[in-house]
C-alpha cells in the first residue's frame, strides 16, 4: 500500500509539474520551465522504477498469447510516452538558455520545433495514459486515503497535503530566486545581437529570432502567466481525453464480459 501511495503522490505532482511545463510563462519564465523540466525528468527515472517488475515481466511476455490487450496496449503506450517525453527533455536541453547554456544550439528553430511538437504529443499521450489507468487510479485511492471500514484516513491525507505542499513550495522558491543573470546568455544571444557598422548607419536594430529570450524570458510572452489558468487549461484538455477512454474501455471490457457469459 505504501509503495501505490508513493506512486499517487509522485504521478500527481508530474502531472502538475507538466501541465506547468506547457505554459513557458508561468512564475518567472524560463529558469523556472527548464528546471522543472529537469525535476520531471527525475521522476520519471523514479516512477519507471517504482514499476520496473511489470516492465520487466510485460516485456518477457510481450508476444505471449495469453497476454491481456489491455496489458499490450499498455506497454506499447508506455513507450511511446518514454520516447515522446525523452524527446522533449533531449530537446530542451539542447534550447537550453539557463541550466545548459552552453550546449545550446545556433539557429535552434528545428530543435524548438521538435520541442514543441513532442511537449504536445507527450500532453495528448498521458492524458490516454491516464484514462487507460483511471479505474485503477480511482481504486488505488479509495484504498489509500479509506480504510475497510470506510473511515477517511486523516495520516495520510494530511501527508499528501504535506508533499503537494513542498511540490508548490519549491516552485515558488525556484520562482523567487532562480533569476537569470545577463551572462547566461551573452555568448550566444549577445552576439546574436552585435550591430555592425553598416546596422548602425542606417539607425536599424536586428530583432531576436522568434521564440528566443528577452530579459530571461521567452520573446512571445502573449496569454496569462497565471499557473492555476495553466493547470485549468490543461488538466480540462486532459479531460477532454480520459473521460471518453475510460468509457470506452469500460464498454469493451461490458462487451468482453457479456460474449463470455454468453458463450
Amino acid at each position: 500500500m505504501k509503495k501505490n501511495y508513493m506512486k499517487i503522490v509522485l504521478d500527481l505532482s508530474m502531472a502538475i509539474t507538466f501541465v506547468l511545463l506547457m505554459n513557458p510563462r508561468v512564475f518567472n519564465g524560463l529558469p523556472f520551465h527548464e528546471m522543472a523540466g529537469l525535476a520531471i525528468a527525475a521522476a520519471i527515472l523514479i516512477h519507471i522504477g517504482l514499476n520496473y517488475r511489470w516492465v520487466i515481466n510485460t516485456t518477457k511476455k510481450i508476444f505471449a498469447l495469453e497476454l491481456p490487450r489491455k496489458t499490450r496496449f499498455s506497454f506499447l503506450l508506455n513507450i511511446l510516452l518514454l520516447i515522446s517525453m525523452t524527446t522533449v527533455i533531449v530537446s530542451g536541453i539542447l534550447i537550453s538558455r539557463v541550466v545548459f547554456p552552453n550546449l545550446s544550439i545556433e539557429g535552434n528553430h528545428f530543435v524548438r520545433g521538435i520541442h514543441d511538437l513532442s511537449a504536445n504529443m507527450t500532453l495528448a499521450l498521458v492524458g490516454l495514459h491516464i484514462g487507460v489507468h483511471w479505474q485503477w487510479i480511482i481504486s488505488t485511492c479509495k484504498k489509500a486515503f479509506k480504510s475497510k471500514k470506510g473511515k477517511w484516513r486523516k495520516g495520510v491525507i494530511a501527508s499528501a497535503a504535506l508533499s503537494l505542499a513542498v511540490l508548490a513550495g519549491g516552485m515558488y522558491w525556484i520562482s523567487l530566486n532562480m533569476k537569470p543573470s545577463e551572462r547566461d546568455f551573452k555568448p550566444k544571444f549577445t552576439e546574436q545581437n552585435t550591430l555592425s557598422f553598416d546596422e548602425k548607419t542606417a539607425g536599424t536594430m536586428p530583432t531576436p529570432p522568434d521564440g528566443e529570450i528577452r530579459d530571461g524570458k521567452l520573446r512571445k510572452e502573449r496569454g496569462s502567466n497565471n499557473p492555476l489558468l495553466a493547470l485549468l487549461t490543461y488538466f480540462s484538455i486532459w479531460a477532454v481525453i480520459i473521460i471518453p477512454t475510460y468509457y470506452l474501455e469500460k464498454r469493451m471490457l461490458k462487451n468482453k464480459r457479456a460474449k463470455g457469459a454468453s458463450v
